[in-house]
């Protein structure tokens, strides 16, 4: 609720949506960042013989994730560009940033503290 707050001010309701949607796509598409980068880390390992592996093998693999990521990071980028109807660009640019540490901050608190508290 803090974060769709703050994400509100000094701006139009439909420029607090366009940075809460813009928060959101960012904060959902960072783990298959990861996952596709350890799809291209993991081609260099080898694999036991019940694991299946991509048809065409490594050099497939490697293409295939590399376009997943480098269409993953595109995606994030182009969720930063602001709405053509948005008066202050810098300042959307800055809430949706902003809110998206705060959120994946949030999250990494909770787990860490889960870690903690497990020991």
């Amino acid at each position: 609720m803090i974060v769709a707050l703050l994400s509100q001010a000094g701006t139009t309701v439909r420029g607090a949506y366009d940075v809460l949607v813009s928060m959101s796509v960012i904060s959902l598409f960072i783990p298959y960042l990861f996952l596709f980068s350890a799809m291209i880390r993991m081609q260099s390992r080898a694999a036991s013989a019940e694991v299946r592996r991509v048809p065409g093998g490594r050099p497939v693999a490697i293409l295939l994730a590399s376009i997943g990521l480098l269409s993953t990071a595109g995606t994030i980028l182009l969720s930063l560009i602001p709405g053509a109807d948005e008066t202050n660009k810098a300042l959307a640019v800055a809430k949706v940033l902003g809110a998206t540490v705060v959120l994946v901050g949030l999250g990494v608190g909770v787990f860490l503290y889960s870690k903690l508290k497990k020991r």
